[in-house]
């Protein structure tokens, strides 16, 4: 897959023909991956350019990757005036904007449903302390679960520091943990800040801490009288946003 995706991506580059790229600058902590029309290195996964093109019938930027590789194979170094999408072609930025947005919704959904699914675990398995490690602004994580939340008595804690956890509780429909710390576990003079929790690790701390709950939720509280607005129909298929 990685070979494949990077053989194409160089090669419609040669034949002039733009392709949505996924690139890396770097490892260091902070440098995200972004999407563009241009090739550039994907230093995650170790390679000159990297595309998004073996799975088409799974991601439509592999579709369009797919086009734009097929009129390459077909017209070769004229690909480029034969293409569906040429050069600096709006519609491929407005595509990698679209997608992006949706990409980013279904990861936010999947993470709900883990989160979910853990607190569910919490639950049904009557675990009322954990042990975890202190991340960031007041977030812990679990030692032996996926799960990164908020913990009062947390708040000065360098990062890196081991702590035993009591949960108060758990809110099923927000994703909100109840818990605080109710003992140090290790030695505050040799916790170094930087041993347990890598910088790769604290920078990853951001991403989670918006999903370490709660969830804002929209509720009406006006009671139907069977008068006034109707309420909105269900969003189809064909109003939903393109991936």
């Amino acid at each position: 897959m990685i070979l494949y995706n990077s053989t194409w991506g160089g090669w419609i580059a040669e034949c002039g023909v733009p392709g949505i790229y996924r690139s890396q600058a770097s490892m260091a902590p902070g440098v995200k991956v972004r999407m563009g029309t241009k090739p550039a290195p994907h230093a995650g996964m170790g390679v000159a350019q990297y595309t998004w093109a073996t799975s088409p019938l799974r991601r439509y930027v592999d579709l369009v990757n797919q086009w734009q590789i097929i009129a390459c194979a077909r017209h070769g170094r004229t690909a480029a005036l034969a293409a569906p999408f040429k050069p600096k072609d709006v519609q491929l930025f407005s595509i990698i904007s679209a997608f992006d947005a949706a990409y980013g919704e279904y990861n936010g959904f999947q993470q709900g449903i883990e989160r979910y699914w853990t607190l569910q675990y919490l639950a049904q398995n009557d675990i009322t302390e954990l042990t975890a490690v202190a991340m960031k602004d007041s977030l812990v994580r679990a030692d032996d679960l996926p799960l990164v939340f908020r913990a009062g008595g947390a708040e000065n804690l360098p990062r890196g520091a081991r702590v035993r956890i009591k949960i108060g509780g758990a809110d099923l429909l927000t994703l909100d943990v109840h818990a605080s710390v109710v003992a140090r576990l290790d030695d505050p003079q040799t916790t170094a800040d930087d041993t347990v929790v890598s910088d790769a690790e604290a920078d990853a701390a951001d991403e989670m801490a918006e999903s370490a709950g709660p969830l804002s939720l929209a509720i009406d509280m006006q009671a139907d009288d069977g008068e006034g607005t109707a309420a909105p129909e269900p969003r189809s298929a064909d109003t939903a946003p393109a991936a």
